[in-house]
């Protein structure tokens, strides 16, 4: 029996999920077991190296030739692999599934030369991780919607909606990491899921223009500072806020060159705080555009420890939109797209559709994922 038809078999499989978030501040690996209602085992959060984040951060702005970008594929392959081997401890996996490192995401048509051209890369050698961990492996899951027409992204409203779907009431999925996204299930009807603008990755950026520091720990620095409302709205006049769902987005945005035409306007502290600010308005401006009546929001990602940001969120939303952290359903708020990778990485071995055409902006429904054996 081949190891794909087995895993088909087994009853409820075994499944280690594993992303690194636009920030690239950490490696997250959730193991969970398959079976009717998914059940998260374990989960680990692994500080990624620091060196290795600087690197990634300069590649994420086009400061990388080709063949550190090889090299740095191969290397996350075998962080990511330590990783699936340290969250399955003795408990041996059945199946990978590894979203890998977006270093650049160009889910709109750009001329090169002479040819619209669309594309989005992530790295992390797959091949690489099957053959460390002896597990079968997914990875690469955006390529196959974007080549369907879609943007590739977002990917978790599917598993968003198997996860924390309510025939009872409305509900919005919030992930806040460099960027942020949203998901609306409604409790009768179709989802819609998009981008929303920035997450962490404005203030990251600003962070690291005017203090060479890669983040804001615990809002430091933007509790020190006031929002500057003239640049505020000027940032809401940001014209990807105005476009309809789907859309996607990332650091081409709303990354370090936005952030270098903000400097001349503001203190350090203020720049950073009004950049949540940003974050908190554009997520709030989507969540009101896209429901109505009461919903519940349920916030997953790394900006939901950033206490400043978490106030500023509470003041943007209206009231009918109730926020919580994503823990009150019984997933730490940090495993969330790892669970979410799980998920599609099983339905890739299942050989069912997993992307969201309405949130996504895919021809059609495809299989997420390439496969690799160990």
């Amino acid at each position: 029996m081949d190891l794909i038809t087995r895993y088909r078999s087994l009853p409820k499989p075994r499944v280690v999920g594993i992303m690194s978030g636009t920030s690239a501040d950490a490696i997250d690996a959730a193991l969970v077991e398959m079976g009717e209602h998914p059940v998260l085992i374990n989960f680990i959060s692994l500080p990624m190296p620091e060196r290795v984040r600087q690197r990634l951060q300069d590649i994420f702005t086009d400061h990388g030739s080709p063949s550190e970008i090889t090299k740095m594929h191969w290397l996350l392959g075998e962080l990511f692999a330590q990783a699936a081997l340290q969250v399955m401890g003795e408990q041996k996996a059945d199946l990978i599934a590894s979203h890998g490192q977006t270093v650049c995401h160009l889910p709109y048509g750009e001329e090169y030369l002479g040819f619209q051209v669309r594309g989005t890369l992530q790295i992390g050698e797959a091949a690489l991780i099957a053959e460390r961990t002896g597990c079968l492996t997914v990875g690469d899951f955006r390529p196959q919607d974007l080549a369907a027409g879609g943007q590739g992204a977002p990917l978790v409203p599917y598993a968003d909606y198997l996860l924390f779907h309510d025939g009872r009431s409305d509900r919005i999925a919030l992930n806040i990491g460099g960027m942020a996204n949203i998901t609306v299930i409604p409790a009768k009807g179709d989802i819609i899921a998009c981008d929303t603008g920035p997450g962490n990755a404005l203030s990251d950026a600003l962070m690291y223009l005017t203090a060479g520091s890669y983040y804001d720990k615990d809002g430091a620095v933007a509790a020190q500072g006031k929002v500057i409302p003239e640049l505020l709205a000027d940032l809401m006049h940001h014209p990807y806020l105005a476009l309809p769902a789907p859309k996607s987005t990332g650091r081409e945005e709303f990354g370090r060159e936005l952030a270098a035409s903000m400097l001349p306007r503001g203190t350090a502290s203020d720049l950073v705080r009004t950049a949540l600010a940003f974050t908190a308005k554009s997520i709030a401006r989507h969540a009101e555009r896209y429901t109505a009546g009461k919903v519940e929001m349920y916030a997953a990602g790394g900006g939901v420890d950033n206490p400043v940001l978490w106030q500023e969120l509470l003041s943007a939303l209206p009231s009918r939109i109730k926020l919580h952290r994503l823990e009150e359903l019984g997933i730490p708020a940090q495993a969330r797209e790892c669970v979410a990778f799980a998920l599609l990485g099983h339905e890739a071995l299942g050989g069912r559709p997993a992307n969201v055409p309405a949130a996504t902006g895919a021809s059609r429904r495809v299989i997420l994922g390439k496969i690799v054996q160990p």
